[in-house]
């Protein structure tokens, strides 16, 4: 799907805040209120919008859990995938073949989600991290 420069302008602030209203958006990128409306439902059907999330303050944990795949990585990625444990997950280039980022009301959440990535068969190896603070 091509995007053009309104296109990503719209993700761009849909990314910083996803409650950003369409007028507020068409008033930045020179466009009525219901085109703006079009172009997110266009972006949704075509994929490059997946979901809208949220942002809470404070109580949320993370960790990003790097993977070494026993096998094949995809066959290790769709099995990640399916098992529902991660909020993104990428293969990767480099030492690792992907990266999961977890995401949970508390620690002891996201320590559960890594015990249950490190039982997954196709995983051979994991290096975690856990982020103090975003900016």
């Amino acid at each position: 799907m091509k995007l053009d420069d309104k296109d990503e302008k719209i993700l761009s602030m849909l990314r910083r805040d996803a409650r950003t209203s369409n007028v507020e958006m068409a008033r930045a990128v020179g466009l009525t209120e219901g085109a703006v409306r079009n172009r997110i439902e266009h972006l949704v059907k075509g994929g490059v919008i997946r979901r809208f999330t949220i942002e809470t303050s404070g109580g949320a944990s993370y960790g990003i859990v790097m993977l070494k795949a026993r096998g094949a990585t995809k066959k290790m990625m769709a099995e990640l995938s399916s098992a529902g444990l991660a909020s993104e997950a990428y293969e990767i280039s480099g030492e690792y073949d992907g990266c999961a980022i977890l995401e949970g009301a508390s620690l002891e959440e996201v320590d559960r989600k890594i015990d249950s990535i490190r039982k997954l068969k196709s995983v051979a190896d994991t290096r975690t991290f856990i982020p103090f603070r975003k900016w």
